[in-house]
C-alpha cells in the first residue's frame, strides 16, 4: 500500500509520500509540482513523520525516528543517501568526505548528483553537505534555506 499526505508548515506545503509502513518521500510543494494530486490522505505515518519535521524546524528534535525507505534510486545513490545519515546534527561534511565515505574518492560530483536527487529531505540531511572551500552550494529550495537549517543545527547542537 501507499499514498500520500500534504501539510501547511510555515516553509510553505509540505508532501510526505509513504509505503507500507515507511515515509519514502518529503518535500516542500512547489508551483512545479502537479497541484492536481490533491492533498493525499493522512495517516498515522504521515502524522508522525510531519510532527517530528516540525519538532525539527522549532529546534525541539535532533533525530528524526520516523521510518523512511529509499524506494527508487541507484545503489550509488542510496549508498550516498545512507551516508548523508550518518551526519551527526549541527555539523557538516564535504562532498569529496561523502564520496570517500562510501569507498568512490573521485565520485565528488556524482556524490552532488545523488544529493541532488534525495528523495526524503530533512529527515535526509543532503544540507548538512557543503563545498571543499566550506561555502554553502547547491541545494534544491536555496542556499538560504541551507544556511537557515545549518544555522538552526549549529544554534541547538551548542544549546
Amino acid at each position: 500500500m501507499q499514498g500520500f499526505a500534504t501539510y501547511t508548515s510555515e516553509y510553505g506545503p509540505v508532501r510526505i509520500d509513504w509505503q507500507d509502513e515507511a515515509v519514502t518521500g518529503l518535500h516542500i510543494v512547489t508551483r512545479d509540482d502537479n497541484a492536481a494530486d490533491g492533498a493525499g490522505e493522512p495517516t498515522e505515518l504521515t502524522d508522525l513523520a510531519f510532527h517530528e519535521l516540525e519538532q525539527y524546524f522549532a529546534g525541539a528534535l535532533r533525530e528524526f525516528t520516523v521510518p523512511i525507505a529509499f524506494t527508487f534510486g541507484t545503489p550509488f545513490q542510496q549508498s550516498v543517501w545512507r551516508a548523508l545519515l550518518r551526519i551527526p546534527y549541527g555539523e557538516t561534511r564535504t562532498y569529496a568526505q561523502i564520496a570517500e565515505e562510501v569507498g568512490k574518492p573521485k565520485a565528488v560530483r556524482a556524490v552532488g548528483s545523488a544529493n541532488n536527487r534525495n528523495p526524503i529531505l530533512f529527515i535526509v540531511p543532503c544540507h548538512r553537505v557543503i563545498g571543499a572551500n566550506g561555502n554553502l552550494v547547491g541545494y534544491a529550495y536555496g542556499i538560504e534555506m541551507k544556511r537557515t537549517l545549518l544555522q538552526l543545527e549549529r544554534r541547538v547542537a551548542q544549546a
